[in-house]
């Protein structure tokens, strides 16, 4: 079964992430109290660009946003929007702006964050809510929500809350469609966002001659045999070199460039396992043989077996590839340079060498697949405001298809404005922001484009860690340990059938 094709999404469907220093979990707000705008404007006060002592914690001052909601009218009485996640949305870079707005007099709302713990006992808190008649009104999309959660009774479908026809949805309409369960629609993403990519200093790739990822992508000559072969010459130039580390996830995101699915949920509850695919034989394959010929990072090393944007930071002069999130990354990575030890040692308005590219096309495929996901909301079951709900979801939408603040968002990224500290230790110094290279923010957002790529959406880790375990542990273990991918998949296909029966 070959990938989900998103052929009509939209280049403008793109991820709003940090333009500062982040972390999985940003600290602090420096959102402002919004006043209402011109006809079909929501306006929001611009927060000035000064913050506190960092001591405090204080996040970056980013510009409030003026989004047209001439499309969309609110009524501005939203209320209150009880949103249920381990993360707090009102300061977490891909969503604190949106909030700002949802929380201006326009709409009239206001999100009261209800924490929960990351994984199972996020679901199992929001079992124990609906059961007690005591729903949150707002969720994230999780993972797990797809087939685990609806097939829980866990989400309200939204098909007569939100009109799928609507032109505003017109080019998300085949990804709404592909997250169908059972006949009925239960999530509505209003972005694409990037999954994985193969991430990379610039500098070590200049240093030992060798040709640059993002060439090599654009002369469209980016594919496994190429990338092996870059591998394959860094790590001849010395024995403590190392071609690529990856992590389970990883290593499934590489199957995916094959355009195949491992685990496909279709949307009238059909489940297709693909583990034993000709396809997804050949690429753990593939990988096993990089892994035997050395170009893979060894499971015992002393980086430890996690390498995080901030380790590879400063080992990226002996591992060519680190394959995680680029955004995170790449700001991350950057700010451990830049910003290492406090304001008085910052690189400020530096464009730093660290760099990243699509996962390779498979020269077999017959497209340019790659893994992906998306961002939104959900509704869960016994809501009280859903009206709140989806006020705020159609404002996030609007965010994502405004002309105007998609260029301010891209101005930001590559120009940055300067923001200084007005108290404490370090009043008047210059607080540091990355400043992105123009040419990776526009390959970042090629990224999110159907019309360059065909995306595929791994429902496998839908079902839940058991089959993560099973599936992800597997392709492990074959790629590191040189274990029998055939021995090992005739060992758990039976496990995997039988988790699978369970909800069919």
């Amino acid at each position: 079964m070959k990938a989900k094709k998103f052929l009509s999404c939209c280049l403008a469907a793109m991820m709003l992430l940090s333009i500062t220093a982040c972390d999985e979990q940003p600290v602090g707000s420096d959102t402002a109290a919004g006043t209402s705008g011109g006809p079909g404007v929501t306006s929001t006060t611009n927060g000035a660009n000064t913050t506190t002592d960092p001591d405090a914690n204080a996040a970056t001052d980013a510009e409030i946003k003026d989004l047209d909601t001439s499309t969309y009218t609110p009524d501005g009485n939203a209320g209150v929007v009880k949103y249920l996640g381990y993360y707090d949305i009102t300061v977490d870079q891909k969503c604190k702006e949106q909030v700002a707005i949802f929380q201006s007099d326009v709409y009239g709302g206001k999100i009261e964050w209800i924490s929960a713990s990351f994984g199972d006992g996020y679901f199992d808190k929001l079992a124990t809510l609906i059961a007690a008649d005591d729903s949150p009104d707002l969720l994230t999309y999780e993972l797990e929500a797809f087939p685990f959660g609806v097939s829980k009774n866990m989400y309200e479908p939204l098909d007569d809350m939100l009109n799928i026809d609507d032109p505003i949805w017109a080019d998300m309409r085949d990804l709404i469609d592909a997250f169908a369960y059972k006949g009925k629609h239960y999530y509505f993403p209003d972005r694409i966002v990037t999954s994985y990519a193969l991430n990379y200093n610039r500098a070590t790739i200049q240093e030992h001659g060798l040709p640059d990822p993002y060439d090599l992508y654009l002369n469209g000559e980016w594919t496994w045999d190429a990338w092996r072969q870059l591998m394959m010459d860094f790590c001849n130039i010395s024995d403590d070199h190392i071609g690529y580390y990856c992590t389970d996830n990883t290593v499934n995101a590489f199957v995916n460039t094959t355009g195949v699915i491992v685990v496909d949920l279709l949307p009238d509850g059909t489940i297709i396992n693909n583990l034993q695919h000709p396809d997804v034989t050949r690429a753990v394959e593939y990988l096993a043989e990089m892994g035997r010929s050395g170009l893979l990072y060894p499971t015992s090393h002393p980086h430890g077996d996690w390498v995080s944007p901030q380790v590879f930071a400063t080992a990226s002069d002996k591992i060519l590839f680190l394959g995680l999130e680029p955004e995170w990354t790449y700001i991350a990575s950057t700010e451990n340079i830049q910003n290492p030890t406090g304001v008085e040692n910052d690189i400020h308005d530096t464009i730093s060498d660290f760099a990243f590219v699509p996962f390779p096309r498979d020269p077999q495929a017959d497209a340019y697949y790659q893994a992906s996901s998306c961002y939104g909301y959900m509704i869960p079951k016994g809501a009280k405001n859903a009206k709140g709900t989806i006020d705020f979801i159609m404002c996030n939408r609007l965010y994502e298809t405004d002309e105007n603040i998609k260029q301010q968002i891209r101005d930001d990224h590559v120009a940055p404005a300067k923001v200084t500290y007005t108290a404490g230790k370090y009043e008047g110094m210059q607080k540091w922001r990355i400043t992105w290279d123009p040419t990776l923010y526009d390959l970042w957002t090629e990224m999110k484009d159907p019309e360059k790529f065909s995306f595929v959406i791994e429902d496998l880790f839908g079902f839940g860690a058991e089959m993560k375990s099973y599936i992800c542990q597997t392709t492990i273990d074959c790629t590191f340990a040189e274990e029998s991918w055939s021995q090992k998949v005739n060992e758990v296909a039976p496990m995997v059938e039988a988790l699978i029966e369970e909800y069919e």
